[in-house]
């Protein structure tokens, strides 16, 4: 064990190196800590979503257990019938339970509904969880039986915010919808099983519909026998869907039941996305192999310079490797220091924007996704720093101990010693490429978060009110679908109508209408044909192509109330604005804007023009299937496009009533601060139907935050990728040249004393320097203009390079290629001070 005697005093040597050569220290230190930050991320974050782990003390054993229908090749939920068959058959896996997801209106006190995810789940759900209560008591079997008393038991943050932590909380009774329940137990903080619910309420299969592939979506699931693995459980289940199958084959035939770990149920991914996936693991690896390469790069300028005292160890007896270990140690210190801060990044990023990140999304996140640095990523880390120290500190000590042997004798006469190769050249000419490269993605990201922010509504969208409005869905038999359908229609429609008129009378509201989708927000788009009113004959928005196809105009298609645009103080432009009798069975009105009319109509009169859906363009039988809407107005760009989506929209707007929406917002223009209704909206909503649910209340004009924030952090994190690749490429360059300097000293000062010029020699030491810098800016220009040419779905990126921009593509790699040189300066300055006599003294 006596290396790790010598290995040590090389660490120590290693921490003396980091206080000798600050400037290294700094640049090459926040180069790694970076790299090491980014990858620990993407490990941490791609390893939660991939391989969970659920945060149980039988978390292991916990499975999950649904039909998958061969036929469609997906899940098949309603399982309701299949569950009460299993519970008593089922022997390789206990406690089977189930689970469904329903949003109901927590109603504490009038008017104060506020909606709750609520998790109906049998009581074995809290015995495989650990669900020990902190009040009361949890869901037992006699609360699913027929005939108990409705109950409830409260999430930690539900009664902390909406009780006020009331230790009284038992006993009372709270409105769920037009539901009432007894509270009988308040969870502890954190416990949110199934997935990341809020109250718990009891799975009554009695009530709902029992017949085969029907009734409500429902959840699966169970633990494992003792002794008992997935793979015998699945076997089991095997030749229960056998028997299923045979007994029931017109609802069972290709249903097959299958058996997983419980929280893969959003793990689940395709091999396009496992790739995908994977190729970010790929990235934080080639990110930390450029980064460390770069940093290489500055280690083996250093190493030059104490080539003396390598060349003395090495006639002392210290063999290549012993060398070679010392200046992988002395990389090993900075890269330990990198990684602590690199760490502590790491888990500010995950702690302060990961959450946001993932829920913003991927929508509300399960329990078990813990965003921390968990042992396994410490280990990754590690790995990383490892990796990187060898990287950046073998990589040069093998280049420096080369033919080590030879070097004293050339030290000595003036010639030979080391020289920077070609792998040296690439890296200086692929980080300048990423430091030209990299300011312009900073641009384009900036670009489009300005084009976000300053994406037009069309109106004053900061004087209306948006909520989103749902209501429960009817628990009916199958065979009363349509009958039921027609009815729970028919009493949204009443309610929304009562709801209107309430707002309406509030006082400070100008108005109150309803959406599908809210302005400026992704909408349905299709392909639109139009009819030549003279012929008669279909014709396309477009030119037809090469082919004699007949390529179509995407539309932005909205669906809106007739009140819509007097309640937006929107100006008919031309023809008539909806009425009524636009409502009618068999009505073909619409209402274009005015992007239509310069994109799709090319300038034509848009009044009486015929357009219609086209689902596929050489299908004629199936486009002549599709209705005719005439054009009956004209209105003013009101936010039909979206700020994710490239180029001007196309809006298209059909009249309907918000029972038929498939979703539905309601806009209300309130005279001074739209939020302080809020309140009123909530009491009015829950007075009207208690199971109408309010959601994503906000003002119109914040509906992109969101995206704002998300691009915003991409700016962040590029902007931060931008400054390391600039640091290291302008460190990399003055590392060069300094090099170059120290090698060449005696030769400058022998060529000045002769009478040579001293910028003739300045110039011809600097020429392969300069050439690698001016080959890496090409580099990066040529990179910038080929993604300028790609067609994408960016706002803002035509596809084609206009003359402005070529010029601005120029100028910017004249500026890059001036800050680069901006390295150059000192080692400059040092060639030129050269003194004859100095040089001549040189070992």
């Amino acid at each position: 064990m006596n290396w790790l005697e010598g290995f040590s005093l090389d660490l120590k040597l290693g921490g003396r190196m980091l206080v000798k050569y600050p400037g290294l220290t700094v640049v090459g230190g926040l180069a790694m800590a970076f790299a090491i930050c980014v990858g620990t991320v993407i490990f941490a974050v791609l390893t939660m979503l991939l391989y969970p782990t659920l945060p149980l003390p039988a978390g292991e054993r916990i499975v999950q257990i649904r039909n998958w229908d061969v036929a469609v090749n997906g899940p098949e939920p309603r399982a309701l019938h299949d569950f009460i068959a299993w519970r008593g058959a089922l022997r390789s896996v206990t406690e089977l339970g189930a689970w469904r997801d329903v949003t109901r209106n927590l109603i504490v006190a009038a008017g104060d509904a506020r909606p709750v995810e609520v998790a109906e789940i049998t009581a074995s759900g809290f015995r495989i969880a650990d669900g020990a209560p902190l009040l009361g008591r949890v869901l037992v079997s006699a609360d699913e039986e027929p005939g108990a008393p409705p109950v409830a038991v409260l999430g930690y943050e539900v009664w902390r915010t909406r009780f006020g932590s009331d230790p009284d909380v038992l006993g009372r009774t709270v409105q769920l919808g037009d539901e009432y329940a007894t509270v009988v137990g308040v969870m502890r903080e954190g416990f949110a099983f199934p997935v990341s619910h809020e109250l718990w309420t009891p799975l009554r299969t009695d009530v709902l519909d029992q017949a085969p592939r029907s009734g409500p979506a429902i959840t699966i699931f169970g633990l494992l026998a003792p002794g008992v693995t997935l793979e015998t459980a699945q076997a089991e289940l095997t030749t229960l869907g056998r028997r299923a199958a045979i007994g029931l084959p017109a609802t069972h035939e290709h249903l097959q039941p299958r058996v997983a770990p419980y929280a893969q149920m959003f793990s689940h991914r395709s091999g396009e996305e496992l790739g995908i996936l994977f190729s970010i693991y790929g990235f934080a690896i080639m990110l930390l192999v450029l980064v460390c390469g770069n940093v290489a790069l500055l280690l083996f300028a250093r190493a030059a310079t104490r080539e003396s005292e390598l060349v003395v160890r090495s006639a002392l007896g210290a063999s290549r490797s012993r060398i070679v270990a010392q200046m992988f140690a002395e990389a090993l210190v900075l890269g330990g220091v990198a990684a602590v801060v690199g760490l502590g990044a790491a888990q500010f990023v995950l702690r302060g924007w990961g959450v946001n990140f993932l829920e913003v999304n991927l929508g509300r996140l399960p329990f078990w996704y813990d965003l921390r640095l968990s042992p396994a990523t410490v280990l990754f880390a590690i790995g990383l720093t490892v990796l990187g120290s060898a990287i950046a500190g073998m990589m040069p000590a093998l280049k420096v101990t080369r033919g080590m042997g030879s070097r004293l004798k050339q030290a000595a006469a003036g010639a030979g010693g080391l020289q920077f190769g070609g792998v040296w050249t690439a890296v200086i000419v692929v980080q300048v490429a990423v430091t030209v490269a990299f300011p312009a993605l900073v641009y384009v990201e900036q670009w489009e978060l300005r084009y976000a922010q300053t994406f037009p509504a069309g109106f004053a969208a900061e004087q209306y009110l948006a909520v989103r409005i749902e209501t429960d869905p009817l628990m009916v038999p199958a065979a009363n679908t349509d009958v039921a359908r027609v009815a729970e229609r028919a009493s949204f429609a009443a309610a929304i109508d009562e709801l209107r008129r309430r707002v309406a009378a509030e006082p400070g509201v100008r108005g109150v209408t309803f959406v599908d989708r809210l302005p400026r927000t992704a909408r349905p788009q299709y392909n639109i044909e139009l009819a030549d009113d003279s012929t008669g004959t279909a014709q396309s928005a477009r030119v037809a192509s090469a082919d004699s196809r007949l390529p179509l105009r995407e539309a932005t298609v909205a669906a809106i109330e007739p009140s819509y645009f007097e309640v937006l103080e929107t100006p008919i432009l031309a023809g008539r604005a909806f009425n009524a009798a636009d409502l009618a069975p068999g009505a073909s009105a619409a209402i274009v804007d005015q992007g239509f009319v310069d994109q799709v109509l090319q300038g034509r009169n848009p009044v009486g023009q015929q357009v219609r859906f086209v689902q596929n363009a050489d299908d004629a039988a199936i486009r002549g299937a599709n209705p005719w809407y005439e054009v009956v107005g004209v209105v003013k760009e009101l936010g039909m496009g979206a700020p994710t989506r490239k180029g001007r929209a196309a809006g298209l707007y059909l009249p309907a009533t918000p029972d038929r929406f498939d979703r539905v917002y309601m806009m209300v223009h309130v005279r001074g601060d739209p939020m302080l209704l809020g309140p009123q909206l909530r009491e009015i909503a829950t007075a009207v139907d208690p199971t109408l649910r309010l959601s994503e209340l906000q003002r119109v004009d914040e509906v992109t935050n969101d995206i704002l924030w998300v691009v915003g952090l991409w700016l962040r994190v590029t902007v931060m990728m931008t400054a390391v690749a600039l640091l290291l490429s302008l460190s990399g360059i003055y590392a060069v040249l300094s090099f170059i300097v120290a090698r060449r000293t005696r030769e400058i000062g022998v060529r000045v004393a002769l009478g040579a010029s001293r910028w003739r020699v300045i110039g011809a030491i600097f020429r392969r320097p300069l050439s690698q810098v001016g080959l890496g800016v090409l580099a990066g220009g040529v990179l910038i203009a080929i993604a300028g040419s790609i067609e994408t779905e960016m706002p803002g990126l035509s596809g084609e390079l206009s003359p402005r921009q070529v010029a601005i593509l120029l100028a910017y790699a004249a500026l890059m290629l001036a800050v680069c040189l901006l390295a150059c300066v000192v080692p400059t300055r040092r060639a030129l001070g050269v003194e004859p006599t100095v040089a001549l003294r040189v070992d």
